[in-house]
């Protein structure tokens, strides 16, 4: 339970994040807050490596882990729709991909991550936090004079555009291979590097489940079942004790 604890313990962080990269950003600045988006953004490759790592890895977790991907997410592009009005593009795309995950969770379909929206965080990370930067870049004293002169002699438009761009790609590419998931439900593991079966899970009786803690915080239980489909009738079980 220990090791559940702390990798839930990682998730929360961006979770703090959250709440406060905007008034960070308000009273510190670019750098302050691509520096705390880079911190949490860390957090979210290190919680999945543990997580496997130390087999402790649950349905809790992994959904506390994707609203908080989620909530992170939008609140950057948030803030920096105050920079610039590209990243209004992301945040709408990021709310379509909840609705349709939803959508699928409600349709009994299986709602973990692509591989493309796995790699999606990565560039999302890259993007955000250089745009950070790039709006504090005097603060940057690493950084060359040269190199700040260039950087400050780009038009702010084209710059912010640039920088979006990637992250707005994957975005879209995200989004679509959620929409081909529910309209070609049998070819997901073409959309995967590691096929995987989908099938619903073989329930032997209430006394299986026998309260909400055998359910979401048990990592053999998640082991079980992360592939399977019915997780919403799963949900209803854990209501039911």
């Amino acid at each position: 339970m220990a090791k559940i604890i702390i990798v839930n313990f990682l998730t929360l962080i961006r979770i703090i994040g959250t709440i406060i990269l905007i008034p960070l950003y308000n009273l510190y600045g670019g750098l302050a807050a691509g520096l705390t988006s880079m911190i949490c953004y860390l957090t979210d490759s290190i919680d999945g490596v543990l997580a496997r790592k130390w087999k402790a890895s649950t349905f809790f977790g992994a959904a506390f882990d994707g609203v908080a991907d989620k909530l992170f997410t939008i609140i950057n592009f948030i803030v920096l729709y105050m920079i610039t009005p590209f990243a209004i593009i992301p945040i709408i795309i990021e709310i379509l991909i909840i609705l349709v995950q939803v959508f699928k969770f409600n349709r009994n379909l299986n709602i973990q991550s692509s591989m493309i929206g796995k790699a999606k965080v990565w560039v999302l990370a890259i993007c955000v936090v250089a745009t950070f930067f790039v709006t504090d870049i005097n603060s940057i004293n690493i950084l060359s004079l040269h190199f700040k002169e260039y950087i400050l002699s780009i038009d702010a438009s084209r710059l912010y555009f640039y920088l979006l761009l990637p992250a707005i790609i994957m975005e879209v590419l995200s989004l679509i291979s959620y929409v081909l998931e529910i309209i070609f439900p049998e070819n997901r593991e073409i959309l995967h590097s590691k096929p995987k079966k989908i099938e619903t899970p073989k329930l032997k009786g209430k006394e299986k489940y026998d309260s909400f803690k055998s359910i979401w915080l048990n990592p053999v239980f998640y082991e079980e079942h992360k592939d399977d489909t019915n997780l919403r009738d799963l949900r209803k079980i854990s209501k039911s004790k």
